[in-house]
C-alpha cells in the first residue's frame, strides 16, 4: 500500500463504523414503526400518526444518509475491484433502498392509514429525488470520470 493510501485508511474505517451505526439504526426504526403499527389501539388517534410521522421521516433521513455515505468512498479508492466499477450493482442498491423506504408508505396503506401513507410518500418521493440529484448524480459523474462501463469488461 502507498502512504497516500495509509493516509484515507482511517477515513474509511470511520466511514465503516457510520455504516454499521446507520443500518443498525434504520433498522431499529423500521421495526419501530412495525411494532408501532400493529400494537396500537388506536391508530387512527392524532399522536399515534404524529409518532408514526415522526419515525418514518427519521426512517427515511437515516436511509437517506446512509446511501450517501456507502456511495462516498468511491471518490477516495484508486483501485477499485472490477466488480464494483459497475453501474448496474449500484444502481440496484440504490432501488432497494429506495423500495425498502416505500415499504412504510404500503404498511400505512394496509392499515387503512391514508393520509398518512399519502403525507408520508410525499415526503418519500422528495428524499428519492434529492438522493439522485447528490448521491447518484456524484456516483454517475465518477463512473463517466473513471471510464467505468455498464457491461461486462471485454
Amino acid at each position: 500500500m502507498l502512504k497516500n493510501e495509509d493516509l484515507y485508511t482511517p477515513y474509511f474505517e470511520h466511514n465503516k463504523t457510520i455504516a454499521h451505526v446507520l443500518s443498525l439504526f434504520s433498522g431499529f426504526i423500521f421495526t419501530s414503526i412495525t411494532l408501532l403499527l400493529t400494537r396500537l389501539n388506536n391508530t387512527e388517534d392524532m399522536l399515534a400518526q404524529a409518532t408514526l410521522l415522526f419515525l418514518t421521516i427519521l426512517f427515511y433521513v437515516s436511509l437517506f444518509v446512509l446511501i450517501d455515505n456507502l456511495e462516498m468512498p468511491f471518490h477516495y479508492i484508486k483501485n477499485i475491484p472490477p466488480m464494483t466499477l459497475k453501474v448496474r450493482p449500484f444502481f440496484f442498491l440504490l432501488v432497494i433502498f429506495y423500495l425498502f423506504g416505500a415499504s412504510t408508505v404500503m404498511m400505512f396503506l394496509f392499515y387503512h392509514l391514508f393520509y398518512l401513507s399519502l403525507i408520508s410518500g410525499l415526503i418519500w418521493l422528495i428524499i428519492v429525488f434529492f438522493s439522485i440529484l447528490s448521491t447518484g448524480r456524484r456516483f454517475f459523474e465518477q463512473a463517466i470520470k473513471r471510464n467505468w462501463s455498464v457491461n461486462e469488461p471485454k
